[in-house]
């Protein structure tokens, strides 16, 4: 297409915003970076391979739109397609954590430019996987999912010699909210989080830890735990006997995890929710927002129900965006991360394999490549019906070296919430 092709523009979303203003403060940091990691099984044709990139590109207009201030204002060009720069060829074999640090050091990103993502791609003996580094501001966690099923759609095309040519999923314009009705959010917030207190740094550390550009600028270090299928299937069980969702127990034990290892009562934890409508649940886009939910009373009987009615109350508010709820919530300046520390993330989408000729491709989760708390845990539900949980600290603050203690904390807790419930259920099965 020609670059005299014209360019869409649109007013920036809040969510969007948020990732910009990051970039300014903080350019180039891993928690305005995303990883993707997408599995072909195989005999890969690598310039087919790079055709189909191209394809996904030029089908998500969020891949391909430029960030800049006009007249005081963030907006968003969409950018005509054009062709990408190669992807990145790693030794056969490159591992997660040499691609990730391949692609960082490679870096080339700029939200002005509408460079907004980079590919890698490392072969190995039964196939190629595929990493992404992309910015923030235009992937979230759903969208790795939507990348490899457009890429094989792509690659398809590509090696049976058609073009690779997928409809543009054009953006829609942000939903304006109104001033009264950003009001009555900004109240809510307000009401909802008066008087919760930070979460106190773990066992001896003293200090005010660490800012949120230094959080922003860190490397992780980083434990993983996968759960058995019993595990999983006592939380659904749990979940049915407490009229809830699983997230809400799967919460409920990492709060009770960081009051162990911390003393601390009535702190929030941060957690991503889907911000997307019904017609993008197959757009690439950060189409994701953070929101505290105030941890309630963590101990005696009905903390599950707690839980649950305190992550209801924030999702009352989730139209707000997250800096939003900050300041309508934050009264006290802080160089600690305001409003919460922690951050719980729960995958548990479907995780599809898509044919392409005689290739399959599939999405891999991922952890985060960036800080974005001071210490976070992600658990995943794997097709196997394990849970893989994955803690994250920022190296160099008070909370590295203590990840595993957190993984032991929440598979102690998760077992304790559950034990009840699962008890009462082969009970009513024997007495059937």
């Amino acid at each position: 297409m020609s670059d005299d092709a014209p360019v869409r523009v649109q007013r920036a979303s809040a969510l969007e915003r948020q990732f910009w203003v990051g970039e300014q403060i903080a350019p180039s940091t891993r928690a305005n970076r995303a990883l993707a990691r997408i599995r072909a099984d195989g005999p890969v044709e690598h310039g087919a391979l790079g055709a189909a990139l191209s394809a996904v590109a030029a089908r998500h207009e969020a891949l391909r739109t430029a960030f800049v201030v006009e007249r005081g204002e963030l907006v968003r060009k969409v950018l005509p397609p054009r062709d990408l720069p190669p992807p990145l060829y790693l030794p056969a074999g490159t591992g997660s954590h040499d691609a990730t640090a391949a692609l960082l050091a490679d870096d080339s990103l700029d939200l002005a430019a509408g460079r907004l993502f980079r590919a890698a791609v490392a072969p190995d003996d039964m196939g190629a996987t595929v990493y992404l580094l992309v910015h923030h501001i235009a992937f979230d966690g759903m969208s790795q999912e939507i990348f490899a099923a457009d890429l094989a759609r792509a690659y398809a095309l590509t090696v049976t010699g058609e073009d690779p040519v997928l409809p543009v999923h054009e953006r829609a314009e942000p939903a304006a909210l109104a001033p009264a009705r950003r009001a009555e959010l900004a109240s809510h917030w307000r009401t909802t989080l008066d008087g919760a207190a930070d979460l106190p740094l773990p066992g001896s550390a003293v200090g005010p830890g660490p800012s949120q550009r230094q959080l922003a600028q860190a490397e992780l270090a980083e434990d993983s735990l996968e759960l058995p299928v019993g595990a999983w299937r006592a939380v659904r069980t749990r979940a049915r006997h407490s009229g809830c969702s699983p997230y809400a127990v799967l919460l409920a034990a990492l709060g009770r995890a960081l009051a162990e290892l911390t003393g601390g009562a009535d702190f929030c934890v941060g957690t991503p929710v889907a911000a997307r409508t019904p017609g993008q649940s197959d757009e690439i886009g950060y189409l994701t927002n953070t929101l505290p939910v105030r941890m309630p009373e963590l101990s005696g009987p009905g903390v599950v129900e707690r839980v649950w009615g305190s992550l209801r109350e924030s999702v009352i508010g989730s139209t707000l965006s997250c800096d939003e709820i900050i300041r309508a919530a934050r009264t006290t300046p802080g160089r600690r991360m305001p409003v919460y520390q922690a951050l719980f993330a729960f995958e548990n989408w479907e995780r599809a394999e898509h044919a392409a000729g005689p290739v399959r491709i599939r999405a891999l989760p991922v952890p985060p490549v960036g800080g974005h708390a001071e210490i976070q845990l992600q658990v995943t539900e794997l097709p196997a019906g394990t849970l893989h949980c994955v803690a994250q600290t920022p190296l160099s603050s008070p909370w590295q070296g203590r990840s595993a203690a957190l993984l032991r904390a929440f598979e102690d807790q998760l077992g304790l919430l559950c034990a009840d419930a699962v008890a009462q259920s082969l009970g009513q099965e024997n007495t059937v």
